[in-house]
């Protein structure tokens, strides 16, 4: 692209009045949908700190509690497989303002559910919404940003995601401590309905000039089931989605669900302690993010960063087991962890580049389907390993770990689930056996990443001179 025609598109077309790419307005079309992501990863990762309770209320055992929570993913992953082909067939503006208030509606739904069967449709209601957040904050970024900016846009989209991580753990866990869990969950579903408000007010329809860059006929041809048979039928993608499931899985299962409860057994931690230091994991991701993007970008290499990220996360995970650690050794690991896997924002401009152009939001949404699917087996997966390893020893075991709370003293919520309860009953070993797999399977991505082609930040599908133009 010539510096005339990136001048072109900074202005508004004289002939139809559209906004053009590379203005000011570009950040504030792309700002309010990755606001929606920080939103929606909040709403993800807020029953982490809420577990105990949960379970206490609904008399649920850690396996039945967990696939509860994870009805979010069971019902996330596969939605991404229709969001991006809804994307690129439809745009935006009316996609991101309705899921943000389906994501409302959901946490309004939570907030006063009463049965396990409630409280697991409406964290299915919130995963749909969720669904459209990033893949939308991302899909923005490739209408209103240049191509050469795609790894540094997809890296700030998920720093700011990370925000939301960052205040669904140790700040949600003092609002808890202060309002009541489902206060404070109730508040989140008015904020979810006035973001979609916002968006539909602020995002402009999909402009003609993107349109024109992929050919007619090519449009005419995105079908969903076409689109997905050939994403998926790229054996890349398999490759590419299995080491972004890998590297992102401290976030996806630890952050989001075990991190809090593990850090307590593993190293005798009440939750306040807890949860601020599972959020280091995030704020190695928000400093990371960008800074990652911004040098995948500039060396227009992707391969070495993600063998950053597999290496730097699997060491990391690997100690994390070891019981009784130092907090301060703990905060220490878990923001290098942060910092290694952050590389996973990468993967989304590594899928659009060994895809056709026409496939953009597909790509990315078939790549993060492949990432929560895996999270959401070993979320549940982690949850039935606890009920195999406590139902050895119940009800003979006299051996009791404190239950998880959100409350500093940790006193009011274990002294309302009994020592004979799987929760209290929990030990050391019993988590080092269920997150074992995560390291395990950080080997596996890491030999992966070498099967992985290199794009040097180009599509490597379409020439690279139509690719300027996208």
């Amino acid at each position: 692209m010539t510096k005339t025609t990136q001048h072109h598109h900074a202005l508004p077309n004289p002939r139809t009045g559209e906004l053009q790419r590379g203005g000011w307005y570009s950040w504030i079309f792309w700002g309010i949908v990755a606001v929606f992501y920080l939103y929606e990863f909040f709403v993800r990762v807020t029953p982490n700190v809420i577990l105990p309770q949960i379970s206490k209320e609904l008399s649920l055992d850690p396996g039945t509690v967990g696939s509860a929570m994870s009805t979010y993913l069971w019902v996330y992953a596969p939605a991404q497989l229709v969001v991006g082909w809804l994307f690129d067939r439809f745009g935006t503006k009316f996609l991101v303002s309705s899921a943000a208030v389906i994501c409302g509606i959901g946490c309004v739904l939570f907030a006063i559910a009463h049965t396990l069967g409630m409280a697991a449709a409406a964290r299915g209601f919130i995963g749909f919404g969720s669904a459209f957040a990033f893949v939308g904050a991302v899909y923005v970024a490739t209408v209103w940003f240049p191509p050469a900016r795609l790894a540094l846009i997809a890296g700030m989209t998920t720093s700011v995601g990370m925000i939301g991580e960052v205040v669904g753990q140790y700040p949600m866990a003092r609002l808890a401590e202060a309002f009541d869990w489902r206060t404070v969950v109730l508040w989140s579903g008015y904020i979810g309905g006035g973001l979609g408000v916002l968006m539909f007010l602020v995002i402009p329809r999909r402009p003609s000039w993107f349109s024109a860059t992929v050919a007619r006929h090519e449009t005419d041809d995105i079908g969903l089931w076409h689109g997905i048979a050939k994403v998926l039928g790229n054996p890349q993608m398999w490759m590419i989605g299995f080491v972004s499931a890998v590297i992102y899985l401290p976030l996806s299962v630890l952050a989001a669900l075990w991190g809090t409860s593990s850090l307590e057994v593993l190293n005798g931690l009440d939750a306040t302690k807890a949860s601020l230091a599972i959020s280091m994991l995030a704020i190695g991701w928000l400093i990371g993010c960008p800074i990652v993007g911004m040098l995948s970008d500039k060396f227009k290499r992707r391969r070495p960063f993600l063998l950053l990220g597999c290496l730097g996360g699997g060491v990391t995970m690997l100690i994390l087991l070891i019981p009784g650690l130092s907090y301060e050794l703990l905060i220490g690991l878990l923001f290098i962890s942060g910092l290694a896997t952050s590389s996973q924002a990468t993967t989304f401009a590594l899928a659009m580049e060994v895809n056709a152009r026409r496939f953009r939001a597909t790509s990315v949404a078939i790549c993060n389907f492949l990432v929560m699917l895996i999270a959401a087996f070993l979320q549940v997966g982690i949850g039935w390993i606890l009920n195999w390893r406590a139902g050895n020893r119940l009800p003979s075991s006299t051996s009791v770990v404190k239950a998880p709370s959100t409350h500093p003293e940790a006193s009011h919520v274990a002294q309302g689930i009994h020592e004979s309860s799987t929760f209290a009953s929990l030990t050391p070993a019993d988590f080092q056996w269920a997150l074992a797999m995560i390291p395990i399977l950080f080997v596996v991505a890491t030999i992966l990443c070498f099967f992985i082609r290199e794009t040097r930040a180009v599509n490597i599908v379409d020439p690279p001179a139509s690719d300027q133009d996208n």
